[in-house]
């Protein structure tokens, strides 16, 4: 059976028919976990280390074959840290990923404009979690590259990414629980409602874009 890909998420209980990619907030602890994870620093706690010791422990996470992304990391205009904090330990996470050849798991909040300027600089893979933007903002976006992680908004019925999702391309995009208790599956329920999809072809295509992201990384990897 092709396996549900949860590319972000809290909760690190092992599912048979579920790959999670666990994400690791370097605030909280740099314990190594054994799966598949992202290592950063919220927007939120970008007052909480220094440049240099987020450089040292998301060094110490490169060292581990399961480190699949950077972050999350990003831009948040609502939460009170000061948003020049934000700015530089955002692009400190960018500049990591993107010398190791690492996808970027990506918060945004009202900050759009920034992040699309700084973002620019940097060649990674770079994927929008949580993304629940409507239709001017995802045409604006896929113009610019990015990938989009689909969470629990969609199950709101008549929410801005339910309008939206239809012009993300299958190939762009992904799902993700985070800290709900939704189940990775009912998100991919509905967006197969919306879209007129069958679940196994949606499976098929997430898992696969999750490979290809996973043997780009392990490849690039080796040859550092």
């Amino acid at each position: 059976m092709i396996p549900y890909i949860d590319l972000h998420t809290h909760g690190n209980v092992r599912k048979n028919d579920e790959i999670k990619v666990f994400n690791l907030l370097l605030n909280e602890s740099s314990d190594i976990p054994l799966l598949p994870f992202s290592a950063g620093l919220h927007p939120w706690y970008a007052d909480q280390l220094s440049v240099d010791d987020l450089s040292k422990r998301l060094n110490q996470c490169l060292q581990s074959p399961d480190l699949f992304a950077i972050g999350e990391t990003g831009l948040d205009k609502v939460c009170k840290t000061a948003l020049n904090l934000q700015l530089d330990i955002f692009e400190c996470q960018l500049k990591i990923a993107s010398e190791n050849n690492l996808p970027v798991i990506i918060h945004c909040v009202r900050a759009w404009e920034e992040l699309i300027e700084i973002s620019g600089n940097y060649h990674s893979t770079k994927i929008l979690h949580g993304y629940q933007g409507g239709v001017q903002l995802t045409e604006r976006l896929l113009k610019k590259g990015f990938c989009f992680s689909i969470g629990k908004a969609i199950l709101n019925s008549g929410s801005a990414i339910q309008s939206s999702i239809h012009l993300i391309p299958k190939t762009s995009l992904f799902c993700e629980t985070d800290t709900s208790v939704v189940s990775i599956k009912e998100i991919y329920e509905k967006i197969c409602a919306i879209l007129k999809l069958h679940e196994e072809d949606l499976r098929k295509t997430i898992f696969e874009n999750y490979k290809k992201l996973k043997v780009k990384v392990e490849r690039l990897k080796d040859k550092g």
